[in-house]
């Protein structure tokens, strides 16, 4: 008894734990941006990691003394298929992990980006687990389904505050002068500041709510079309037939005869898993009970059959009830049944109210979703929506009708908003906008009620007349966005074509490494020496190819392979959150919003909500029944209060040879466990069968004894494992967090000894950061930053700001062969950058001058024949450019007057440097100072 007690404490310590930290990550993903930036990710993840040492190492310790949950894997039942898929969906998060694990040893292509990666897939990885692990008891289940309202409205409701003047988010709105990039001149992209990942974001909450009213509404019409019972786990509430409330029966029960009646009715219920039975007749009415508990359970009853023989019954159990309390209280049957009829009535309204807040609840963020969709002027978020949401419907076709109903008002009212604060460019005063705001909503709110509700209410043609009044909603207002956007869809798209080459790019540098990759952030560390036009982009705009890029074709594989297993979880356990699964899938691909850790929080939340709905369907149909087990029979819980993952074995054994049958009792536990234990005396297994296999059951029960010491230990040894692992990875953020913090205190620092003391300090701790070594070596002599900045390329081989950084110190020696290979290894990592080739070649005019004056002809000479070659490098690279046209050269790239001015200069040197009289000549060449 302690024991179990011990273990459901712990169980609910767990969950508390869990549900804690699935809290603090949404939180944080929308405080922070979106979990965008790595900086501001290192003191939540060192938080994070502290507390994940002590939840996954409770979850396997209680997994080695009690066996593991089985409700961790299990989705839909106990089919093989669903349960490798929920365990493929928790093990990629690891396998990405460990990819990025093994580059941090390989040396990737920046050490920074690679560890940012890491600690961030180990908070992807631990959040699947908590979710899932929360999604699979009761109350971690609604809690899961209260953060996704939450998250969702807050990101929603915040973003529309801000453009009516409600709220002040600074970055909250994208201002563009380019029709290209926006056809008001304004987008909203919320806290993530970003208006395309904010707007996919946007059609996930809302495709979830629209799709979710639509299927209520569809099965409430075949409830409708088949007779259906409306029924509660009591089955005391039926649509269409009078329902007894529960005070109808108090005081009823107390007395022998309802004490007995009560025991009959438990004895009926009683069923048998194995299907064995006591004869044909009690084998037919057990099936029958069965049959009609599970429509209770599961509020089905098919047929106007089923309907009549329901209605029958229960004029007969409220006659039985009138005369049994006419016959115990003395009180006439006419005066009892009004009493019973009123409290009917009573029930009646109260359910109808109770429904009615329900659906306008259900209903209430339909309009917010909508209206930030629409402002974000996302096209690509628009075509996720829309594309997620046809393959969808393609496979259940009758949600459509329920879609259209469900979505028609929000929708215009959405566009209605749209259009108003798309003429003010989104700025409007405070008080009109958010009185425009409210009256939007409340009208979208009440609309959308009366349209849902007479839709599916209604038949014949009223029932038409309101699906085309849906239809011409969504038409409205699909015609009132598009004109204002449609410019921007028909129209060339610069930013399509600026994506066809990242893409291209991005190909081209893939095939350098195809299997693993170059590790974490490859693109952003690369995109510079592998772009073919001087474009502005460190993100390559495409989820799909960043993993390539970063872990080869082995990570992509791993990611795909999640995505599908996210799927098959979310279309076995709960198609309605199929479609948001999808946009995050379809727009992943165009644009970067996976860089978002928001956005893998929320793909991990989807597959968790899916169980946590088959979770709490299971709740509604189980429980524990409480019966006195008769000698003879086999008590345990009726058929439909069974958990799907139960197994029962040998239950009840058969009487054979005129002996009596031997019986177990079972019980269920709140985790859907199922213990059994024998309750027969010794002597009633003397003559059973099971005696003579006695030494080949003990035996078996001793192996298995010693394969649970066996787990016991492994699951001992893999919670240490898993501490050590969260542990370290805690301490690694801390070391992140610490040199940032210095980083950011140093460039505040007017003092310059100050400042170099706080980024030696900051290098302590981190010495991956290159902007930290950069920010150092300019304070320092150039023997020293030399020597600090060839340090520095262990952690990031290819990068550019340290290799130009080297040139520059190179510029400044006396040997003209180093200062050219580290000024063309730094172009080669920087192509389309102007001011580092004007300041490359200004760099060996000045290192040539000062060779000449020290008398090195030589040097002299090279030098200056150096700044040639770089600038005949630069014009013919100009020259192409300029011949491809000036739409992607967002760079700026050319060919400049100060370096035609450079070219006549190198050339005077050089002609100086072979005259006769060289010697006793002095070359006097101002040098004009060159931006960087």
């Amino acid at each position: 008894m302690h024991s179990g007690l011990a273990e459901r404490r712990l169980q609910v310590a767990m969950v508390f734990v869990g549900t804690g930290l699935v809290l603090a990550a949404v939180t944080a993903g929308v405080l922070l941006r979106g979990l965008f930036f790595a900086g501001e990710m290192y003191l939540l993840l060192t938080a994070w990691y502290h507390l994940c040492a002590v939840f996954p190492g409770l979850w396997l310790v209680a997994a080695g003394l009690h066996g593991p949950s089985a409700s961790l894997l299990s989705i839909d039942g106990n089919r093989r298929a669903n349960r490798r898929a929920a365990a493929l969906l928790l093990i990629c998060p690891l396998a990405i992990l460990a990819l990025y694990g093994i580059h941090w040893h390989r040396g990737p292509l920046s050490a920074q980006g690679n560890l940012n990666e890491l600690l961030r897939w180990g908070l992807y990885a631990s959040f699947a687990y908590c979710a899932y692990y929360c999604a699979g008891h009761r109350w971690g289940a609604r809690f899961l389904s209260a953060v996704w309202s939450l998250l969702g409205m807050l990101i929603s409701i915040s973003a529309l505050l801000a453009v009516c003047g409600g709220l002040k988010l600074p970055f909250a709105i994208a201002y563009s002068t380019s029709p290209e990039v926006s056809a008001t001149g304004a987008r909203l992209g919320g806290l993530l500041e970003y208006p395309n990942a904010f707007g996919a974001v946007m059609a996930v909450f809302l495709l979830e709510r629209l799709f979710a009213l639509a299927v209520c509404r569809d099965a409430g019409e075949s409830d409708k079309r088949c007779g259906k019972v409306q029924g509660r786990d009591d089955g005391s509430a039926v649509r269409g037939a009078p329902a007894l409330p529960k005070e109808a029966y108090s005081g009823l029960g107390n007395t022998e005869g309802g004490r007995e009646k009560r025991r009959e009715a438990e004895v009926g219920r009683i069923s048998f898993s194995g299907g064995r039975a006591y004869g044909d007749e009690e084998r037919e009415e057990r099936g029958e009970a069965e049959e009609g508990r599970t429509r209770s359970s599961r509020g089905r009853a098919y047929g106007e059959v089923e309907q009549e023989k329901w209605r029958e019954a229960e004029k007969q159990t409220l006659a039985r009830t009138v005369a049994f309390a006419e016959q115990e209280h003395g009180e006439p049957a006419a005066i009892i049944s009004n009493e019973l009829n009123e409290s009917i009535g009573h029930v009646s309204k109260a359910i109808s109210s109770r429904t009615t807040i329900k659906l306008l609840l259900r209903m209430l963020p339909l309009f917010p979703y909508a209206a930030a969709l629409l402002l974000s002027e996302s096209r690509g978020a628009w075509l996720a929506a829309a594309g997620a949401s046809a393959a969808v419907l393609l496979w259940k076709r009758r949600l459509l009708a329920a879609l259209l109903a469900a979505g028609a008002a929000p929708l215009a009212a959405a566009a209605l908003l749209y259009r108003q604060l798309a003429r003010a460019g989104l700025a409007v005063e405070p008080l009109p906008g958010l009185l425009l705001l409210a009256g939007l909503w409340a009208g979208a709110l009440l609309a959308g009620l009366w349209l849902y509700r007479r839709s599916s209410s209604a038949a014949g043609g009223v029932r038409a007349a309101m699906l085309v009044l849906a239809a011409a909603g969504w038409t409205a207002a699909g015609s009132a966005v598009l004109v204002q956007v449609s410019e921007r869809i028909t129209g060339p798209s610069m930013t399509v074509a600026a994506r066809g080459l990242y893409y291209r790019d991005a190909w081209k540098l893939a095939a350098e490494a195809p299997w693993l990759g170059r590790g974490g952030e490859t693109w952003r560390y690369s995109y510079l020496a592998a772009q073919s036009r001087p474009y502005v982009g460190s993100q390559v705009h495409s989820g799909y190819l960043d993993f390539l890029l970063n872990l080869g074709i082995v990570g992509l594989a791993a990611v795909l392979l999640l995505l599908l297993a996210a799927g098959w979880v979310v279309g076995a356990a709960a198609p309605r959150l199929l479609p948001s699964l999808l946009v995050i899938a379809l727009h992943g691909a165009v644009d970067f919003d996976w860089s978002y850790g928001l956005t893998w929080l929320l793909l991990f939340l989807l597959p968790a909500l899916a169980f946590a709905e088959v979770r709490q369907e299971a709740d509604n149909s189980s429980g524990t029944t409480a019966v006195k087990a008769a000698p003879g029979i086999a008590v345990i819980p009726s058929a439909d209060r069974i958990p799907s993952n139960a197994a029962v074995n040998e239950c009840l054994t058969l009487p054979e040879s005129g002996t009596k049958a031997s019986f177990c009792a079972v019980t269920t536990r709140p985790d859907t466990s199922i213990q059994a234990r024998d309750l027969l005396p010794a002597a009633a297994h003397a003559n059973s069968p099971g005696t003579k296999r006695f030494p080949r059951l003990l035996s078996r029960a001793q192996r298995l004894g010693h394969f649970v010491l066996k787990r016991r230990v492994r699951a001992a040894t893999a919670a240490v494992c898993t501490g050590c692992l969260c542990l370290a990875l805690s301490l690694l953020s801390f070391q992140l967090m610490k040199g940032a913090e210095l980083h950011r205190v140093a460039a505040r620092e007017p003092d310059p000894a100050g400042k170099i003391a706080l980024l030696r300090q900051s290098l302590e701790w981190n010495p991956r950061e290159p902007r930290a070594v950069v920010s150092l070596s300019r304070l320092l002599p150039d023997r020293e930053a030399k020597d600090l900045l060839t340090g520095s390329l262990a952690y990031a081989p290819e990068d550019a700001t340290v290799q130009w950084e080297i040139a520059v110190r190179s510029m400044n020696g006396s040997n003209p062969g180093e200062s050219l290979h580290w000024i063309r290894r730094s172009l080669k990592a920087d192509v389309y950058n102007t001011a580092k080739r004007v300041k490359a070649i200004d760099g060996m005019l000045d290192m040539s001058q000062r060779r000449l004056k020290a008398g090195d002809r030589a040097g002299g000479t090279a030098s200056a024949s150096a700044g040639l070659n770089l600038l005949h490098q630069f014009r013919l690279q100009a020259d192409s450019e300029c011949r491809k046209g000036q739409q992607h050269n967002d760079r700026r790239f050319g060919f400049t007057a100060e370096a035609e001015a450079l070219e006549l200069r190198l050339r005077k040197v050089l002609a100086a440097a072979h005259s006769p009289d060289a010697e006793e000549r002095r070359v006097s060449v101002q040098t004009p100072t060159a931006a960087y």
